[in-house]
Parts: C-alpha cells; structure tokens; sequence
C-alpha cells in the first residue's frame, strides 16, 4: 500500500520505497480521486496527477482541495470558495453571501479561512471554516451547523454512511448522524483540544492535545457510535510534543496513517497498533 505525503517542500509517494513527486513549493492539502490524486500548494496552483491545471487568482491562497462529482472544490483564505469547471476556476457566488458570514472570525484577527472540506455518502458537501463552524452545501443551498464558538479544525464524513459527519473541535470530537446536529465527545481525553481526524469503516481516529500551543497531544479512537474513547499510541510515542495537525491523518476501511514531524506511521488494525514506515521525509503537512 502506497500513502501520498504532502510537506513544506514538496509531495512524495511513500510504498516500499519513496519518490519525490513534486518538489520546491509547501503542499497544503493533498487528496486521493480514484486511482489519481489533486493536491493543492503555497503557489496557489491546483494540480492532478503531477500537472498544474489551474491556479486561484492573485491573493488567495489555496489552502484545502475536495474533488465532486463534476466540481473541484478548493477552500482559500478570506474564507473564500472556489470551483473548477472544466478548466476554469471560479469563487463560488453562494458562499461568498453564506448565511452567518459576518460572524466569523480568527482569534488573532485576520479573516477567517476555509480549513477542510468533506463529501458524504450523497455527495454532500460540508465545509469547515476557521472560525466560523461548519456549512452544508447540498442543492438546497448552505445550512451553517454547529455552533462556530466550538473551533473546528478539520471535518470529515464517512463513505458509505449519509449524513455521519465527525469534526475535530477545541471542544472535542464532534458526531452527527444527520450532518446538522452535533454531540460532543470528551469523555476519556486527557484534554479536548481536537485538531486532526480520520474514520475508517466502524471507527474515527483523531487526536487531541491542551491547546493551540502544545507539549501533550496524542491519538485517540473510538467507534462510530459509541462513546468509548481511548488512546491510540501502541507503537506511537506516548505524547507528541506539539499537535498531530489537520489533514495529517488517513483512513480507509481498517487501515490509518498518521504523519508528524518528519515521520510516518501506518495502522492496519483500526488504530489498535501502529508502525513506522518512513521518516526524513520533512516537516509534513498533509497525508492521502
């Protein structure tokens, strides 16, 4: 099994050996579509399968990438959206007039960003804003959900299962059933600090640390729909000494990859153990 890495200096394809795909520009946020993948960079370039097919205009940074059905979606600062569409990139009308706008924020001042995105099960589209909560995007237009004084910071769905939608939040992990209504999961953190999450096919990794600013973040798992969280970290290092970031998590049926620092480790039995599988890789950004 091959993992896309995504870091401050280019995306490398990790498998039994690893080879530089794209080098000399910050990967920040890279994807899996079908057999091919779409990442985007520090240059606001858009590319797929290693050509630059698009770039956002001057000014807007292209931060995330969600490949639809017909539409690239890609997520910039100023919590701005665009599409491509058949070649042609495009800032998306609706979101830019989303209800609750004026209330979005940062703590330290600047606009807000779109910081992940997600597809359920129906082609449904939530998108993370940073701080401004969670929005989905359906043909009725854009519902803003949980509550943006929660922080999110990464916001994923499952495959196969409409409307269960997990949220990593300042506030613990956040879980819908519906894809609008949120319960929070605290129970068993040692804080709620929540920055990074995965799920597979019966359980959600994600981690957790004491704030923004941290020597004590690890890895925790739970089912679906089941309150019992618990530590991930048979074969990790007990604490991470600074947060396991957005998109720095992967999953797919039974089998997780996690990326930190310079390394990267791989889980083949729903985050109950994990193994290293690479490392001087660089300061990652982002795994698919």
């Amino acid at each position: 099994m091959s993992i896309l890495v995504g870091t401050t200096a280019g995306a490398y394809l990790v498998g039994d050996s690893t080879e530089q795909l794209i080098g000399g520009t910050r990967i920040n946020h890279i994807v899996r579509d079908g057999d091919g993948w779409w990442l985007v960079d520090g240059k606001g370039q858009i590319n797929h399968d290693g050509e630059v097919v698009a770039k956002l205009p001057d000014g807007a940074a292209a931060l995330c990438v969600q490949p639809g059905i017909d539409t690239i979606w890609i997520g910039s600062n100023e919590a701005r959206l665009f599409a491509l569409e058949d070649g042609r990139v495009s800032e998306d009308e609706f979101f830019a007039t989303a209800p609750g706008r004026d209330s979005w924020y940062t703590p330290w001042g600047a606009p807000a960003d779109v910081r992940s995105m997600t597809l359920d099960a129906d082609h449904t589209l939530y998108v993370n804003v940073h701080v401004g909560g969670i929005l989905r995007y359906d043909n009725t237009g854009l519902v803003p959900t949980v509550d943006i004084g929660s922080d999110v910071h990464e916001v994923t769905a499952h495959p196969d299962e409409q409307g269960a939608v997990f949220a990593a939040t300042a506030k613990g992990l956040a879980v819908s059933h519906n894809g609008h209504d949120f319960d929070f999961r605290r129970n068993g953190l040692h804080a709620p600090y929540c920055r990074a999450v995965t799920v597979l096919d019966d359980r959600v990794i994600f981690s957790a640390s004491t704030g923004p600013r941290t020597s004590q973040a690890r890895l925790y798992t739970c089912p679906l729909w089941d309150d019992a969280v618990e530590p991930s970290s048979h074969g990790l290092p007990e604490w991470f000494d600074d947060n396991i970031d957005t998109h720095c998590l992967a999953g797919s049926g039974s089998t997780a990859h996690l990326g930190h620092g310079d390394r990267v480790w791989r889980s083949e039995d729903r985050g109950a153990t994990w193994a290293q599988i690479a490392d001087g890789l660089g300061s990652i950004t982002c795994i698919a």
